[in-house]
Parts: C-alpha cells; structure tokens; sequence
C-alpha cells in the first residue's frame, strides 16, 4: 500500500465535493486509486495534473523499525488508561452454578450533550441477510438480537434476557430465568422462554438449513431432528412458563452457558417467521427484533442503519441512539478513518509502520489479541499430504517468528489451537512447543523417510479465503516461499471467495488449506470438537480422523472440573499435532485505531482495548460520543 498522509486525503476530498462527489462516492474513488505508484497519483487520478501542489508525503512504509518504536507481544498491555488485570489463561470453572455480576462498566454516566451517533465498518462485503437464527454466516448486524445471555469483554457469560441460570446436580439440565413482563421485542412483544425453544428448534429444522445447527448438539435430540427429519417439537427444550426455560443434555454438559452466549444462539421472532415470507429488510416491512438496536433502513451495497431498541431491557444505560453500520470493502484500508468517516477500524498489516509513525495516528492506535489462529489443514487423504512424513517435514519447514516479522506484528507464533486469553491456552507447554517447532534439521530427517526424498513433488495448490484485510495473503505467500526454500515444494495459491472456498473445503478434496478460526465462544469444545471431531455428516473442514481424539473430545464436555478438562485437551493437542492433523502457525495481533471523541471503550483483563469482534459483540453497549464536532 502507498501511504498517504491526512492532508492528502482532507485534498482530495476537497476536490471531489467541489464537483459534487459525496464522501461515500470519494471513498470509492481515493480506495481504487491507492493502486497507483506513488501518492502524488493519487490526486491525479482525480483531475489534478499537479501532483506538487500536495503538502509533504507521509513517511515511508519502512520508515519505522522494529527498534523505534516497541515491539508489541501477545501480553503488552496498550497505552490504556486501567491498569492490567490478571491474565485469563488461569482455568476457570466452567459449570458455574451463579449468575455472574454485570460488567464493571454498567453503571450508567450521565448522557452525553452530542448527538450519539456511532459510525462504523459493520462488514466488508453485502449481508445475505440479518437472520442469525437461521444462518450464522449471514454477515448481517448481530446487535439487532440478544440471547438468553452474551459475554463481557473478557468472554465470561453475563446476563442477558435470562437473569440466572443454573444445572441441577449433574449437569444434565439447565435452567434459564428470563425477565419477565418485559416488552422486550422492537413492536412490545414479550421475550419469552418460547422465543427461545421456537428459535432453537427453527435453527435445527432441516429445512432451515442452518450452517451452524450442530452448535446445538448438545441437547436431547437435536441430532434426530436435524440430521434424521425427526420432529422439532422432541427437542429437549421447554418453556415451562413465559420466564422459564429448561434444556436437557444428552449428557452431562458443563460448558453449555458458554455455548447459549454465541451468537448462533440467539432467537428470531417467532410471529414473523409463522407469518411466511420472512425478511429482515426494512424495505419488505418492519423488521422486529429484540437486541439493543433494531434495523431501520438498508441501503444495499451501501450501509444499514440502525437505531436503538427503546425496548431492550438496558435501554436505558446505552448511550448510543444511531449507528451508521457501513458496508466498506477491505481495499478501502484505513481511508475510511481517515476521512473521518468512521469512528474506529481496524489497521491493516501494511499501515502499521505509517500509522506508529504518525503523530496523531500514533496516539490513537491499540493492539487487541483476537480470539484467532491461522492454521494449516493439510489433507491427510489426497497426495502428497497422505504421507505422514511428508507432513512433519512441512511442519519443522515454518519459521512464524519470520511471519510475525513480516505483517509488523501481525502474528505471534502459535503452538497449540487455544489463543492467548481463552481458557485451554497451551503454547507455553515445552513439550506441545516441541512437536512441530521450527527446526530444519528435524524437517530434512522427516523428509528422508517420505516419499519425496529426492524432492520430485506433485504439484500442489494451497487454498485461502480472500481476507487480505487480515493479513492471509501475506502471511501464505511467505510460508509457500518458506516450504519452497527449505523443502523444495512449490505451492501454487489460490485465492477464493468465501463461499467457494467453504464449499470447496467441506468436500474434503483440496490438497492444503490455510484458514484462520475466529472462535466463536470461548471455551476448547469450539477448537477441538466443533472443529475436528470426525463422526459428524457435515460441517468436516478436514479428513483426518483419530478414534482416541474423538473420544477426548466428548470426554472434554463431560468434564465439570476445569483442571481435568484442561489436561483433556492437552492430549488432543498432542494426538493432533503428533499426527500433523493441523499445523498452528500465528495467532492474529489485531491493531485499531479510535477517534479521541469515542468514549468508553471496555478494557480486559489483560490491559487490551476491547472492541466488538466475533466473541465479545457488546461494545456498542457500552461507549459513547463525546467531543467529536458536529
């Protein structure tokens, strides 16, 4: 990317207005001409034959190494105004039987005197829909709905509309109190205990066909109706009043709050689903919802906007009243903040030496752990990758300290599939950092033993999603160029569309496969199970299979003691990474930058600025507008 600095941008929107662009359109224009060759292009582009009539560029993408500023890891705390908390890696108790207190930040300050609306990148490509309860990879604003509970900003589940739950003595069954009487749907409609057991039979209908039903799996006949057309209505789920709903388990299933805080568990509304045709786009009719904030208006392509919930049982506390939720492609970068079109965004691996260089950019950026990894899947049925050997060579063949080099810190080495900061953390264990660790004389012994001793491989295509916003190109172009150098394997790389690239994936058929896990709820049964559990008829992401892993991982749910689970998925990991069932590669560093008016921004335990992301939504709960000219 050719960095450019704000007076450039503040330019060239200038000029575009002046001939009547609006900002979106100028956003649009200035993203397609960061491919020019040099920032003084960039107005040309726009009708300026004068690229010397720009104030000074911004300073090179070199400009700042590794020594001028400080070289961030996975537990640096960023320039925040708390102190540190206590690391999370400590095993909690999952099958706790108390309701956990609210998060410290929900005593309400007293409302802001600017107006409150929120302006953010809500997704880089067009919704399919916002229906969640039937589609998680719908793309669409999740904020619109609420679940029986949801996590604070350090993934433990809070309250949500259930206030208390609780198991009765072995875990078997849970009980969920819902808030009564509470209005709580957009149009005045009760949220109810039936709202719930309606929406999780929906999701496991066949006919909805849900991509993520089997994140209800643990519940007494779910499988049967999902995957054999049994009826809904013999799911383990029941109202037993309007404010009370009790979920029986097909076994003892200490992790199920966990579970019930996901997104894929949140409801629909019932009524208007019964009602056929059902659309979550305002221009079909009202949209009702019952999250913090309700959809008002989707501009396809465009932005949605969305408004709050003066029904939501925190209505009251939520500063926010407006969020433009934008739809901005990745190319876009940084220019959308910078233009002040946002109030806060991600920064891509290529701005971050510009932005820590920056005098103002440079005190507006946080670094964040995400809750992901980026791994390898090498298929263990199809050629080369069905030669174990083979796959121990490439496994000791990948430097990630060189990956996390090359994205500014984009990636510190991953070793085991829990990140940084989720219960189940394993990469500080000597003997799982072992298995598969950078060492070219273990890769050239391994390589020996195989069938391509003598280097004459098959041609051979790796796979990806196109995320380059998130760094994935970079990152697999240096590990073809790695595997290339030490072993003498040429990996050609292909680039997808998401969805061709998942169908593509659960058929099981491509050779290598690098993809990220955003985990969805934090606990190890979304790594080790819902991932690569085998004796499943869909959703597989990969052909390997181990009986004895298998088995661990329905012991890992069974498990109420946390020290017992967390040894449990230690040797998972061990199997898996013995076996090359996948190879951990980096964990994602994730850097945002936050307008100085955007206020109330959590902080996790670990010191890190939270945003809203794939676990912890609930950000827009909690911040608000203060100081930002009108």
């Amino acid at each position: 990317m050719i960095p450019i600095d704000r007076e450039q941008v503040r330019l060239l929107e200038q000029r575009l207005r002046g001939v009547g662009v609006d900002r979106r359109t100028f956003l649009k224009v200035a993203g397609a001409a960061l491919a020019a060759p040099a920032a003084g292009t960039l107005l040309a582009a726009c009708g300026d034959d004068d690229p010397t009539a720009t104030s000074a560029p911004a300073p090179a993408a070199t400009a700042t190494s590794p020594g001028q500023a400080p070289e961030p890891t996975a537990t640096d705390a960023p320039a925040a105004t708390a102190e540190p908390g206590a690391p999370t890696n400590t095993p909690a108790p999952v099958a706790a039987t108390n309701t956990p207190a609210p998060a410290a930040t929900a005593t309400a300050a007293p409302e802001p005197a600017e107006q409150q609306l929120l302006r953010v990148i809500g997704t880089r490509a067009e919704p399919s829909s916002h229906d969640f309860n039937a589609d998680l990879y719908a793309g669409g604003a999740a904020t619109i709905w609420a679940g029986v509970l949801s996590y604070n900003e350090n993934f433990e589940p809070i309250p949500d509309w259930a206030t208390e739950w609780e198991p009765n003595e072995d875990a078997t069954t849970w009980t969920f109190r819902i808030r009564p009487d509470n209005g709580g749907f957009s149009n005045g409609d009760d949220v109810t205990a039936e709202t719930f057991a309606y929406s999780w039979r929906r999701l496991l209908t066949p006919a909805t066909a849900a991509p993520y039903a089997s994140i209800l799996f643990d519940i007494l006949g779910s499988e049967d109706i999902n995957l054999q057309g049994a009826d809904p209505m013999t799911l383990g789920v029941r109202a037993v009043d309007d404010w009370t709903l009790e979920v029986d388990m097909i076994g003892p299933r200490g992790l199920f709050p966990v579970i019930a805080g996901y997104v894929a568990c949140f409801p629909t509304h019932p009524p208007s689903v019964e009602a056929g045709n059902y659309s979550t786009d305002p221009a079909d009719g009202e949209v009702i919802s019952n999250g913090p904030f309700l959809i008002t208006e989707w501009r396809h392509d465009q932005y949605c906007k969305l408004v709050k919930n003066p029904n939501f049982w925190e209505a009251d506390r939520i500063r926010i009243e407006e969020i433009d939720w934008l739809i901005i492609p990745a190319e876009q970068g940084m220019l959308p903040y910078e233009a002040d079109e946002v109030d806060y965004a991600s920064v891509p691996g290529a701005d971050y030496p510009r932005v820590v260089a920056d005098p103002v950019y440079s005190q507006e950026i946080e670094k964040y752990v995400d809750p992901l990894i980026w791994k390898i899947l090498p298929q263990v049925t199809v050629e080369p990758f069905d030669d174990i050997w083979a796959r121990r060579a490439l496994s000791h063949s990948i430097d990630r300290d060189r990956i996390n080099e090359l994205t500014n810190f984009g990636g510190d080495p991953a070793y085991s599939l829990m990140p940084p900061g989720l219960f189940g953390y394993l990469s500080d264990d000597e003997e799982i950092r072992d298995i598969q660790a950078f060492d070219l004389a273990r890769a050239e012994e391994a390589l020996a033993q195989s069938r391509y001793a003598d280097r004459n491989w098959p041609e051979v295509t790796i796979i990806l999603r196109n995320e380059a916003h998130l760094n994935s190109t970079i990152m697999v172009e240096d590990v073809a160029a790695q595997v290339e150098e030490n072993l003498g394997l040429r990996m050609d790389i292909q680039v997808m569309d998401v969805q061709a690239f998942r169908e593509l994936q659960f058929t099981l058929t491509p050779q290598i496969v690098w993809i990220r896990w955003f985990y969805d709820y934090p606990d190890p049964n979304n790594g080790y199970f819902d991932m690569f559990y085998s004796v499943k008829e869909t959703g597989r992401r990969q052909a390997w299979s181990n009986a004895e892993f298998d088995a661990l991982t329905i012991a890992g749910k069974e498990e109420p003691d946390p020290a017992a689970r967390l040894e449990i998925y230690r040797q998972c990991e061990i199997i898996m990474q013995t076996e090359v069932g996948y190879i951990p590669v980096v964990y994602r560093n994730a850097y945002y930058v936050y307008k100085p008016w955007l206020k109330g921004i959590p902080i996790n335990r670990q010191g890190f600025v939270t945003p809203s992301v794939n676990i912890y939504i609930n950000m827009w709960r909690e911040v608000y507008i203060e100081g930002r000219d009108a």
